[in-house]
C-alpha cells in the first residue's frame, strides 16, 4: 500500500516536471506530445489514487466487522460445567432479550459463536451438539446406574 502511494506521487512529481517542461517547448509537435505523455501521467496518478482508496475502504470495512465481532464475543463468557466441560455462556447481562444459552469453546476460539443443540440426557448427564464444528459435549455429572437394582426392583 504504500508503494502505491509513493508511485502515485512521483506519477504527480513526473507531470508537474513535464508540465513546467511544456513552456519552453516552441515546437508544436513535441508540445502535443508532451501533453499526451503529461495526460497519462496524470491518469496513472488517478488510478493509483483510486486504488489506495479502494484498499483504505476494504480495510476500514474489516476493522469495522472485526470490532463488532469482537463486541458479539465479548457477551459471553467461560464457564466450567465440571468432568472437563468448559462452554461460554451469555452473561445475564448481555441477554437484550435473548434466552440463556451456551455456545461452543472451539468455535469461541475461532471468532465465531455457534450455539449449542441439545441432543439427549443420559446417567444424569445433558448431551450437546455443536452446529458448527460437530463436536459432542457431556454437561453435569455422570450417574452410574446399578443394572442389578433398577432391572429387578425399580421401585427399591
Amino acid at each position: 500500500m504504500i508503494g502505491e502511494a509513493f508511485a502515485g506521487m512521483n506519477a504527480l512529481k513526473t507531470a508537474l516536471d513535464m508540465a513546467k517542461a511544456l513552456k519552453d517547448i516552441n515546437d508544436a509537435a513535441a508540445r502535443n506530445a508532451a501533453v499526451i505523455d503529461l495526460q497519462q501521467k496524470i491518469l496513472d496518478a488517478q488510478q493509483s489514487q483510486f486504488e489506495l482508496q479502494r484498499r483504505v475502504d476494504e480495510l476500514e470495512k474489516q476493522i469495522a466487522a472485526s470490532h463488532s465481532n469482537k463486541r458479539e464475543l465479548d457477551r459471553y463468557a467461560l464457564k466450567d460445567y465440571g468432568n472437563g466441560t468448559f462452554a461460554y455462556e451469555l452473561k445475564a447481562s448481555e441477554a437484550n432479550g435473548q434466552p440463556s444459552h451456551r455456545a461452543c469453546a472451539n468455535c469461541y476460539r475461532e471468532g465465531h459463536i455457534s450455539i449449542l443443540q441439545f441432543a439427549h440426557q443420559s446417567s444424569g448427564q445433558d448431551y450437546f451438539d455443536c452446529p458448527r464444528c460437530k463436536v459432542n459435549l457431556k454437561f453435569g455429572v455422570y450417574v452410574r446406574r446399578d443394572p442389578v437394582r433398577t432391572r429387578y426392583s425399580p421401585y427399591a
